[in-house]
């Protein structure tokens, strides 16, 4: 704009400053014609004429190349708006890359904190998941010694008091054996009233006379043959020995030697004469 409005004002001073020559030439050839003869002024009006031409040929050849220079100019100030268009569009876009790059690396980094707080809260569970089991495997082996403990110290009861019971067993038994002795003149024979497997009632003439305890280490025979107070039948006939109980007083049988209850042989003699089979009649 500014070649153009140069050129403009080139123009209009050349074509003042050849008005003014005009004018000035017109001023001189009325003055010399004034003077000079009509061939003269028409010989100088001609040679004024292509002088004119001349200068209007020259102001216009210098007009065309100012206007040349401006257009040039215009050119060049089109090509500079045209490159500071592109460079502003160059730098808007690489200004709206950068502006999505930060989004994008600002996506990124929330992407990564959260996965980092994730990552430290699982860390955190699992940590706390393994001190419960910790925790709970303690309780159970506290729990299993003791109980282990109330097992062994149940079982080492048990065994002392069975060791207890058999100690008190043997000091029963050789009490009981001590006491089983059998003393002098402690024997009774009679008939048996009852018998059982825990005790025997003898008698002597028919009169109930004494009540004998059978145990666990009573002896007894029947027969001849190793055998049980209850096998012993009423009326069998017995030979005993026995003892008195200190503590209570009851006499307990050592040993008991019983005889089966004896069969008649023969049936009694018939009163109205008749023999019986086998055997004569008397004359």
């Amino acid at each position: 704009m500014k070649s153009r409005a140069a050129w403009l004002g080139a123009g209009v001073v050349a074509l003042a400053v050849g008005t003014t020559a005009c004018q000035d030439g017109d001023r001189s050839r009325q003055d010399t014609a004034e003077r000079n003869t009509p061939g003269q002024q028409v010989e100088q009006a001609q040679l004024q004429s292509e002088k004119a031409f001349d200068d209007a040929r020259d102001a216009q050849k210098e007009a065309s190349s100012q206007q040349r220079e401006a257009a040039r100019a215009q050119e060049d100030v089109q090509h500079k708006q045209q490159e500071l268009q592109e460079a502003q569009a160059k730098a808007q876009k690489e200004s709206q890359e950068a502006q999505a790059s930060q989004q994008q690396a600002q996506a990124r980094t929330q992407q990564a904190q959260s996965v980092a707080q994730q990552a430290q809260a699982s860390a955190l569970d699992a940590q706390r998941r393994t001190q419960q089991n910790f925790a709970t495997q303690q309780q159970q082996a506290s729990n299993e010694n003791a109980t282990a403990n109330q097992r062994v110290a149940t079982q080492d009861a048990q065994q002392q008091q069975a060791a207890n019971q058999n100690a008190a067993t043997q000091q029963a038994a050789i009490a009981q054996n001590s006491r089983a002795a059998p003393a002098p003149g402690q024997q009774i024979s009679g008939d048996v009233l009852s018998a059982s497997a825990q005790e025997v009632l003898v008698s002597q003439r028919g009169e109930p006379q004494l009540r004998l305890k059978v145990g666990p280490t009573t002896q007894v025979k029947v027969d001849g043959r190793a055998a049980s107070a209850a096998d012993i039948q009423e009326g069998a006939q017995i030979r005993a020995s026995y003892t008195t109980d200190a503590s209570s007083g009851e006499p307990e049988a050592l040993s008991i030697d019983a005889t089966s209850r004896a069969q008649p042989v023969a049936p009694a003699p018939a009163e109205s004469g008749e023999s019986s089979p086998g055997v004569p009649r008397s004359p």
